[in-house]
């Protein structure tokens, strides 16, 4: 039988005899009480800014409260920041929080951050299910699904490779086992040993393997009677790819179309224009021409003025810092007043990370002669944004507008798809929501129904005329990513500059990378310190994802899904490489199962367990620690000026999913790389998922911010990709792991032995099948051949299965798409209005927006008095949207605003407009 893997997941984690939160809540009570919090109810223990008692807080802020009674931790003045207050303002903007008075039938409805007017509280940290995470995007509720699956698969493939550790821990396979560490006794370790003659080994062999010049060391241990063992290791094999392709390659993928419909959000009603006129900068020409669909809601026209944000960036952060050095009744914005308390300063020095006020004032005037500069220039729109009002109207726009990537180079619409007599277009679509099916057979006849649907247009001329935009130009319209997974900065760069990016990135990721490799391999060849590896690799996968992460600054993305893309592939890749390929490649093939005799250095087997036992604690710890987080929450914000300086150290490290991602596939790439030699490695893999699934979810609650909506982009690259490949390597590798045994390149001769390579990795055999045994050199017993076999040919499948799906998955599909529109709508019309979903947290609209260090909240980025305040996606109850707009700091500067477009521009369709004052205040 098989059911929704996602769904039992969550009521699993969401079983209880009792409400662990309600546990939880008991021991902080007792806790309250310690540190001088007796009563829940007391008006003095509730922020003036939101109304909830101590037991609802984070650990965090009840640590501050307390230590805030000694001075040197905080020493509060009138008139100053209020650390208690930043501390709610982490709570309520950063960390996400459900409502409390939906009911429970509801379950959990998220509240928008900075949500007053209804009651809230954080998302319960141990009762909140799987199926919640969805709240939270599509790919973060496959990632936590994701790993309850997959530890779930590697405890059962390691359940039938009981067989084979209880052959490699018994005395039947290598005598005096019982002297290795129990870490290690389970493996393919051979410690039986023996001194055999051997005329051609010198100076053919590795000298540790040699005790003179015709002596050399040859494993003695049972490698004939582990036929039954060795076939369920298989086995476990076979059902990791069954379980692998109906989880992930079937259930997933109609999961991920499930938990889409189940949220209604902006991307489901919007299109993206990638290729917009010149000149084509005014909103309501762009919904006139859209309106021919259906009723369109919002419309955002961006503009190519990324150097024109980042210096208003710079000037707002430097004006809040030099106001810091100024009375507090100075008007910062009077130039004539500030110069006049400047001069009467004392001189000061003008240091890089201490400067002086008169040093941040000349930063200053230089930056608005800049931004006055920038903003006389003219401006063309990257891209357009369309929300329309129902999904229908959305699915024929893009029916009817997806062009060929031919049609699109010769600006010529394709009008084979229509009748040119009644302009109409015959589609197909599914007709019913998808669902999960509740048994296997079930699914088996789970046809999805579809029909052909009828697309008529209203003929504006000729069909050219109606189809093309101002009748000339082939627009390149695509569904849109949701608004947050936009980075609206990057817009502007071409594809031609992202990708030139991508190769000098990826150079200096391959250069790390060779560098890492010849220091392991230069700490292999000291026998001191070859215990240092482990410890070195680990230290340099926990470095990576920052380094890849500097080096990633130098790249454009239009979206933070490609972003994450292109980090989840360099720091994937290379914890690949640096955790399983280097430690194979600078090892050697003789110390693969057995100890050198002569100076008994660590084997692959151990450097391999201790590799993986030291990853499985580390970054769980580093992540719960979050130094960073306490040094700007307990160090730095209690001094900090203002309270705007405050709360912008709790911002929050962001939840990174791609890294998540990343550390889930470098467990499964190395339990799967060497399971054949090292089979508790499977036992290994599933106690580190389970403990990243864990320390993931805390996370997310309660230390770090939501990360923005990529979509399913990251789980979908995970599958067809990372875990794909995880699993064809792992046939591949098996197959050389059991073909190399006894991997002491000996082979029985008359009264002696001779010098025979078996490794077959290295000499580039594939596949490792035991016919490809030199004649007269064979050293596979009869069970070994067998073994062997089984894997050497299931590899060669899987091989051929990997090159067909990705030649049909993406060569094919690209290929399509230069003659003919590939389009095709992910499930069915929920026929749910965009106006009767955008209040909701999770719906807004694409206000363009930027999220920078030092500033608490987003910087609006256009004129948001022509729209609803509910779709920015935020609130500031406290000093409203101008506080952090820079199009009024643009005004600000100017004195005035400008005669032509130099920001970008949204407008709201359908409903009466929206005052200025009401939505920015």
């Amino acid at each position: 039988m098989i059911r929704n893997t996602t769904a039992n997941a969550a009521e699993l984690i969401g079983f209880s005899c009792r409400d662990p939160d309600a546990l939880i809540s008991e021991a902080r009570g007792s806790v309250l009480k310690k540190i001088g919090v007796e009563n829940d109810n007391e008006e003095n223990v509730h922020c003036k800014d939101y109304n909830e008692p101590p037991s609802q807080m984070t650990g965090g802020r009840l640590l501050a409260r307390f230590l805030s009674r000694f001075s040197w931790y905080y020493s509060p003045k009138e008139g100053g920041p209020d650390l208690d207050r930043a501390w709610a303002h982490y709570e309520h903007m950063t960390l996400a929080r459900v409502y409390t008075d939906e009911g429970p039938k509801k379950g959990f409805v998220r509240a928008p951050f900075g949500e007053r007017t209804r009651p809230t509280r954080l998302y319960p940290l141990w009762s909140t299910p799987v199926k919640s995470m969805a709240d939270f995007g599509v790919s973060v509720r496959m990632y936590f699904s994701t790993l309850l699956a997959m530890a779930g698969f590697f405890a059962f493939a390691g359940v039938l490779n009981l067989p084979l550790i209880s052959y490699f821990w018994g005395d039947n396979y290598s005598d005096g086992t019982q002297d290795l560490s129990p870490a290690v006794r389970g493996s393919a370790v051979c410690v039986d040993t023996q001194q055999v003659k051997c005329f051609d080994c010198f100076g053919s062999m590795d000298a540790d393997r040699l005790t003179n010049v015709i002596f050399a060391f040859k494993n003695a241990c049972n490698f004939d009677d582990w036929l039954l063992p060795g076939v369920l290791s298989w086995g476990s094999s076979i059902l990791l790819v069954v379980q692998f392709g109906v989880a992930f390659f079937w259930l997933q993928r109609k999961a991920e179309i499930v938990f889409d419909e189940d949220m209604q959000t902006a991307s489901d009603y919007s299109i993206k224009v990638n290729n917009p006129p010149n000149d084509a900068l005014d909103p309501d020409e762009w919904e006139q021409f859209f309106s021919k669909f259906g009723k369109v809601a919002y419309c955002t026209v961006a503009v190519n003025n990324a150097m024109l944000l980042q210096k208003l960036a710079s000037h707002k952060k430097i004006r809040k810092q030099l106001a810091q050095k100024l009375p507090a009744d100075c008007d910062i914005w009077d130039s004539e007043h500030v110069e006049k308390i400047l001069d009467a300063l004392p001189p000061a020095w003008n240091l890089p990370l201490l400067p002086s006020a008169p040093g941040l004032w000349l930063k200053l005037q230089k930056l608005k002669t800049e931004i006055a500069d920038l903003c006389g220039q003219q401006y063309m729109p990257s891209s357009i944004y369309v929300t329309f009002d129902t999904e229908r109207a959305q699915r024929d726009a893009l029916h009817t507008l997806s062009a060929s990537k031919l049609s699109l180079w010769k600006n010529k619409i394709d009008t084979s798809r229509f009748d040119k007599k009644t302009n109409q277009m015959i589609v197909n679509e599914k007709v019913e929501n998808a669902r999960l099916p509740d048994q296997f057979w079930e699914a088996l006849g789970d046809d999805e129904e579809t029909r052909d649907m009828t697309i008529t247009l209203q003929q504006l001329g000729t069909l050219e005329d109606t189809l093309c935009f101002r009748g000339t130009h082939v627009l390149n319209v695509k569904e849109s990513c949701e608004p947050t997974d936009v980075r609206w900065m990057d817009l502007q760069v071409s594809y031609k500059i992202r990708m030139l990016q991508f190769m000098a990135t990826t150079a200096a990721v391959i250069c790390f990378m060779t560098w890492s490799f010849f220091f392991i391999a230069r700490l292999n060849e000291d026998d001191s310190a070859s215990s240092v590896i482990p410890i070195f690799i680990a230290v340099t996968n926990i470095l990576v994802p920052k380094i890849c992460e500097f080096i990633n600054k130098y790249e454009s993305h239009s979206t933070e899904g490609a972003r994450q893309a292109s980090l989840y592939v360099k720091v994937a890749l290379f914890r690949w490489f640096n955790s399983a390929i280097a430690l194979l490649l600078v090892m050697g093939f003789t110390n693969t199962i057995s100890f050198s005799p002569s100076n008994g250095r660590d084997n692959l087997n151990q450097a391999i367990y201790n590799l993986i036992f030291a990853e499985l604690f580390t970054i769980p710890i580093i992540k719960l620690t979050d130094i960073m987080g306490i040094v700007r929450k307990h160090i730095l914000a209690p001094r900090a000026a203002d309270q705007d300086e405050m709360n912008s150290y709790f911002v929050g490290g962001k939840f990174e999913l791609q890294e998540r991602y990343c550390d889930m596939t470098k467990v499964v790439f190395v339990s799967l790389f060497y399971s054949s030699i090292l089979p508790s490695s499977l036992f290994l893999g599933a106690l580190a998922l389970m403990i990243h699934f864990a320390v993931a979810k805390f996370c997310l609650l309660r230390m770090w911010r939501p990360s923005p909506d990529v979509g399913a982009s990251l789980s979908s690259l995970s599958r067809n990709y990372f875990f794909s490949s995880s699993l064809i390597i792992h046939f591949v590798m098996s197959a050389y792991w059991w073909s190399g045994y006894p991997f002491d390149n000996l082979c029985e001769g008359q009264n002696t032995y001779n010098f025979c390579n078996q490794d077959f990795l290295r000499s580039g055999i594939f596949p490792p099948i035991p016919s490809f045994q030199p004649e007269g050199l064979e050293w596979m017993t009869e069970s070994q051949a067998t073994i062997t076999g089984l894997y050497a040919w299931t590899a060669v499948v899987m091989v051929g299965a990997g090159i067909f799906f990705a030649v049909k998955e993406n060569m094919l599909p690209y290929l399509e798409g230069v003659f003919r529109s590939t389009y095709e709508p992910d499930g069915a019309d929920q026929k749910i209005p965009f106006s009767s979903v955008k209040h909701l947290a999770e719906v807004m609209a694409y206000v363009p927006q930027l999220r920078l260090p030092g500033f608490s909240h987003p910087l609006l980025v256009c004129d948001i008095s022509r729209i609803d305040p509910d779709v920015i996606g935020w609130k500031d109850e406290d000093r409203g949207f101008l506080q952090h707009s820079l199009f009024h700091e643009a005004n600000q500067i100017l004195g005035s605003t400008t005669e032509h477009v130099v920001f970008s521009q949204i407008r709201q369709y359908g409903t009466a407009p929206i005052s200025s004052k009401e939505s920015t205040s």
